[in-house]
């Protein structure tokens, strides 16, 4: 079951798995040794929630199909490149309409096929793409022709406040915190 659940919602779901703790509803709990217990959670959490987001089965995340918000630009340097919005933390799957398959997706400009995307006698082709995914942009191998159109663009994102996951992902909280 996928869940969708603000800041508080989140911090009574991580005190339940990861200490233990029932959340208090009808009545007032503090302390006053100097120990800030929410402000620990909180932060457990968001390190657990942002890892779960980058590294997890896609089976466990909330993704989002955004083909139709974008149209195709015009190529540059044999590459399509698209500006993606900030809260787009991961690319799970993107495809144009005129490719045989979905992209292999590469998150670093030093990975090996990024590199020979560089090179147009060593780019991509139709039946093998590349897309590279750095600081917002991304940019897709082979580029697009003028009758394309962005078929898939399936991605992970990440907003303020808001935790958007799979139930069984919180299975690995109770693993020291380890995806997977």
């Amino acid at each position: 079951m996928k869940l969708h659940l603000d800041t508080v919602r989140m911090l009574d779901r991580w005190r339940l798995h990861f200490a233990h703790q029932p959340p208090v509803s009808d009545g007032v709990f503090r302390r006053n040794d100097g120990i800030d217990t929410d402000a620990i959670f909180t932060s457990e959490m968001n390190r657990w929630y942002h890892r779960l987001l980058l590294e997890a089965p896609e089976h466990q995340l909330c993704v989002h199909d955004m083909a139709e918000s974008f149209t195709i630009p015009e190529s540059e340097d044999g590459a399509t490149v698209l500006s993606l919005p900030s809260d787009i933390v991961r690319i799970v799957e993107v495809r144009l309409s005129s490719w045989r398959r979905s992209a292999r997706i590469v998150t670093s400009p030093y990975h090996i096929l990024a590199v020979r995307q560089l090179h147009p006698y060593t780019r991509a082709g139709v039946s093998a793409p590349v897309a590279v995914f750095e600081n917002g942009r991304l940019s897709l191998y082979p580029a697009a022709s003028s009758a394309d159109v962005l078929s898939v663009l399936r991605c992970v994102c990440f907003r303020d406040g808001e935790y958007d996951f799979d139930d069984s992902a919180l299975s690995c909280v109770l693993r020291d915190v380890d995806i997977d």
